[in-house]
C-alpha cells in the first residue's frame, strides 16, 4: 500500500495514511477537541483508522490509557506505525466490534471514555470502491455500533460521536434511556448554512436533560477557517477548555 506522510496540529503530529482510498478529513480532529480527559483515564477509540483521534488525545493527555480498535489489519498496522513515529503509546487492536467482547484481554473491561467516528453511509445506498468500503460505508448497523460502545462504557463514562447530521435521529434512538446529559453540537460549514455534521456527547447512566449547543461554524464568509475551528485544528492542548 502506497502511503503519504502528512502533518496535523501545525506539524505537531505526523500521520502516515494511504495515498489512495480513505484519507483523514477534519472530522476526527474536531471530535478530539470535544473530549476532556482527567489524569489516567481510559479511552476506547472505536473504528480508529490510522489513529488520528487517539494520537491527538494521547499528545494532549500523556497519562491517558488509550485502546484503538479497527477491523482493517492494514489500517491497524499504519495506526501502530503512527504511534511509534510520534513516540506515543497506544494499544492498537485489529478486531471487529462483534469479536471484541470475546477477546480474553478485554472481556469485561470498560472505559471512561469512548470516542468514535463511524462510517457515515449505509452500504446499500451507494456504488462504492473497495478502498473506501470499510471507512465510509456501514458494514455494521449504526444501532449495533452504538450498542457496542455503550456496553464497553463505564457507568458514568462519556460517549463522544461525530456523524453526518442526517443521522441524528438514529443516534438518539440508539442511545435510548441509557445515556443522559446529552450535548448535541451541530457543525456548520458557514454561518446561515445547514449543519453537515453533528457531535453528540453523553454520560452513561445520567438522567440529566439533553442540550443543543450553539454549534460550531467551520469557515468565515471569506472561506478561511473560523477562529474556533482554527484553534481546534491547531492546538496541542485541549482547545475548548
Amino acid at each position: 500500500m502506497e502511503l503519504t506522510k502528512d502533518y496535523i496540529l501545525k506539524g505537531k503530529l505526523s500521520l502516515l495514511q494511504p495515498k489512495h482510498g480513505y484519507r483523514v478529513a477534519i472530522d476526527p480532529i474536531i471530535l478530539a477537541g470535544f473530549v476532556s480527559l482527567q489524569h489516567n483515564q481510559s479511552v476506547l477509540d472505536v473504528g480508529c483508522g490510522v489513529g488520528t483521534i487517539s494520537l491527538i488525545l494521547k499528545l494532549r493527555n500523556p497519562s491517558a490509557i488509550i485502546t484503538a480498535i479497527d477491523v482493517d489489519p492494514d489500517i491497524c498496522d499504519i495506526c501502530l506505525r503512527n504511534a511509534k513515529e510520534n513516540s506515543l503509546d497506544l494499544d492498537v487492536v485489529n478486531i471487529g466490534i462483534e469479536n471484541f467482547h470475546g477477546n480474553p484481554s478485554y472481556n469485561g473491561k470498560t472505559f471512561d471514555h469512548i470516542v468514535t467516528n463511524p462510517p457515515f453511509f449505509s452500504r446499500e445506498s451507494f456504488k462504492i470502491s473497495n478502498t473506501k468500503l470499510l471507512a465510509n460505508f456501514e458494514t455494521i448497523e449504526l444501532t449495533d455500533w452504538i450498542s457496542f460502545c455503550l456496553k464497553k462504557l463505564k457507568n458514568g463514562g462519556t460517549l463522544h460521536i461525530i456523524h453526518h447530521a442526517s443521522r441524528i435521529s438514529d443516534i438518539l434512538s440508539s442511545l435510548g434511556q441509557k445515556v443522559g446529559a446529552i450535548e448535541i453540537t451541530p457543525v456548520f460549514p458557514k454561518k446561515d448554512m445547514d449543519a453537515i455534521r453533528i457531535i453528540v456527547s453523553g454520560k452513561k447512566g445520567s438522567r440529566k436533560s439533553t442540550k443543543i449547543t450553539g454549534g460550531l461554524v467551520l469557515h468565515d464568509n471569506d472561506g478561511n477557517f473560523s477562529k474556533i475551528a482554527q484553534k481546534i485544528l491547531e492546538s496541542q492542548s485541549n482547545p475548548l477548555q
